[in-house]
């Protein structure tokens, strides 16, 4: 108990003071997840042993605020940019990627398995979702045509590989799989359905929730029981945490609608102001910076490979297709790094790869720090990107005024 409530105190701490040192550098280039992550990965049990990771508790905290993270996600998704043409557009570039992935996983010279090389090249197709939605609202950007853009390709890149890995990698048959993500899909679509056709009995819980208690709390107990009951799923189940995580936001903006302005300012307050933050700091805990940057050329080879396979289709789905054409070149190319961001899948894939017996857990580490190290860099690059293409006044004041929990 005594080490638990230390780390979580520590964690805390690195999460109030990472705003600070990101406030620091001239022009905000680094964003306050970078900080945090930074932070986490020293004081972790990689380096000064302040945070462990593993005390009890700890990893449920993580587990949630992941969860929380993709609720968040999932609401600020219509569905319209999944479902609608830009979506298509851009699941048809992941499975471009796919494809390309696979084919650079064979053609390099390692004895990989089957399972190792699926694995491989399912990581060099992932975008880290949270980590790019964190950046957009700390920019303020969300709201803009490119940031919903973004999120499009984001989302499906986040999506996708999940999906992929059950369908490809789990020990389960790939039909149990399809199963339980149908599940979550149904219920989502059932949600929305129950609240576009009932709109009295929606009328009749929002009057409860909002006048009952006086201040939104009791539709804030809601949420977080509609996310806990769907982790709980998704754990019985077997089902990936991003999933459950996404079906539950995609309820929840069903519940409260879009633009909510009194149960959504809650629910961000509790989540970004605890939960969130205390994963970041825990996934920054689990890198070894000092093992990891230990093979330089590694670390750029594969970084190339992510804006081969991720970034290249991305680029080329946006140049194609009619509804994102018209956009500026400069920001084709900054929604396509974008995309590039990569970290939990990666962890995943080499996780399967190391346990198959086909990676070494210091080949892993290199690779897990090479998708950290995208976290870092690709703020950067978008930033400057943004400047030389005149979008500073796109992402708003907001580099000064930030909202210090949610990158």
């Amino acid at each position: 108990m005594a080490t638990s409530l230390f780390s979580l105190a520590v964690i805390c701490l690195v999460a109030f003071v990472g705003p600070f040192l990101a406030d620091l550098v001239p022009g905000r280039w680094l964003q306050a997840s970078a900080f945090i992550l930074i932070l986490g990965a020293l004081l972790g049990p990689h380096g000064a042993h302040l945070i462990d990771p593993a005390a009890p508790g700890l990893p449920l905290l993580r587990q949630l605020g992941l969860a929380f993270l993709f609720l968040i996600g999932g609401y600020g998704l219509a569905p319209e940019e999944v479902l609608g043409t830009t979506g298509r557009h851009a699941a048809l570039s992941w499975l471009a990627s796919l494809a390309l992935g696979l084919l650079v996983a064979w053609a390099l010279p390692f004895d990989f398995s089957w399972r190792a090389l699926v694995a491989f090249a399912i990581s060099l197709t992932s975008t880290a979702f949270s980590k790019v939605e964190g950046i957009l609202k700390e920019r303020r950007a969300l709201d803009t045509p490119m940031g919903r853009i973004v999120e499009s390709y984001g989302a499906t890149g986040e999506l996708l590989p999940v999906m992929a890995v059950a369908l490809l990698l789990e020990e389960r048959s790939p039909l149990v799989e399809l199963g339980i993500i149908g599940l979550f899909v149904v219920l989502a679509l059932v949600s929305a359905r129950l609240a576009r056709h009932e709109e009295e009995r929606r009328t009749r819980l929002d009057s409860f929730v909002r006048d009952g208690s006086g201040s939104g709390q009791m539709m804030l107990r809601l949420v977080i029981c509609v996310l806990v009951g769907f982790v709980a799923l998704g754990v019985i189940l077997g089902a990936d945490m991003i999933v459950a995580g996404f079906a539950a936001g995609f309820i929840l903006r069903q519940l409260v609608g879009e633009g909510d302005t009194t149960v959504m300012p809650m629910v961000q307050a509790v989540v970004n102001g605890f939960f969130i933050p205390v994963c970041f700091v825990m996934s920054g805990a689990s890198i070894d910076i000092f093992e990891g940057g230990s093979e330089p050329l590694v670390i750029l080879g594969f970084i190339c490979l992510l804006i081969l396979v991720r970034g290249v289709p991305c680029l080329v789905s946006l140049s194609l297709a009619p509804e994102t054409r018209s956009m500026a070149p400069l920001r084709r190319v900054n929604v396509a790094v974008y995309s590039c961001t990569a970290m939990s899948t990666v962890v995943a894939m080499t996780s399967v790869a190391v346990e198959a017996g086909d990676m070494t857990h210091h080949m892993a580490n290199v690779l897990v720090f090479a998708a950290a190290l995208t976290t870092v860099a690709v703020p950067v690059v978008t930033r400057l990107i943004g400047r030389v293409d005149g979008e500073a006044a796109v992402e708003g004041k907001a580099a000064s005024a930030t909202n210090d929990t949610e990158a």
